[in-house]
């Protein structure tokens, strides 16, 4: 449904922190289905010696959550659940069970359902697979939106404060 130049164009994330390719199904506003390839090119693997064992290359579970919380940004902002110009970021999580690790070569699938939404929060849940397995369960990610201009400073408040 999305290919990946779409969902470059809904998330601010970029290389190497951009996880997420493409997106398979949405079912406004509640659910959505969404991908990431591991690839043994990835950043996390740069400074692996020749001589590791695939037990080495187990993919990192912050890169693993933070993908499927691109999911949830993405289903966030297809629905159309917060404002424009605000910018959803995960405030909380529950019930998080990682089942099984994830090597170059597994095609993550993100599967991402909204609970709950009133106003600037919302709440997802779900689970990500690998090839009918799951090695992701997600109770509960809580998820606030915040207005963009006070996340990112204007080039002219970073020029008059030094930075």
């Amino acid at each position: 449904m999305l290919d990946h130049s779409q969902v470059r164009a809904l998330l601010r994330q970029r290389p190497p922190m951009l996880l997420l390719d493409t997106v398979r199904e949405f079912a406004p506003p509640a659910a959505l289905v969404a991908t990431k390839a591991v690839t043994a090119a990835e950043d996390c693997y740069r400074d692996l010696e020749d001589a590791s064992g695939i037990e080495d290359f187990a993919y990192p579970p912050a890169l693993l959550l933070e993908s499927f919380g691109q999911a949830a940004s993405v289903l966030w902002s297809l629905a159309g659940l917060g404002p424009v110009g605000e910018v959803p970021l995960m405030a909380g999580l529950r019930d998080l069970v990682l089942a099984a690790p994830v090597v170059p070569g597994d095609v993550l699938e993100h599967q991402v359902r909204l609970q709950h939404h009133s106003g600037t929060v919302g709440e997802f849940t779900g689970r990500t697979q690998v090839a009918g397995r799951t090695v992701l369960t997600v109770g509960s990610l809580l998820v606030v939106a915040r207005s963009a201009p006070s996340l990112f400073p204007s080039p002219a408040s970073s020029t008059a404060t030094g930075g």
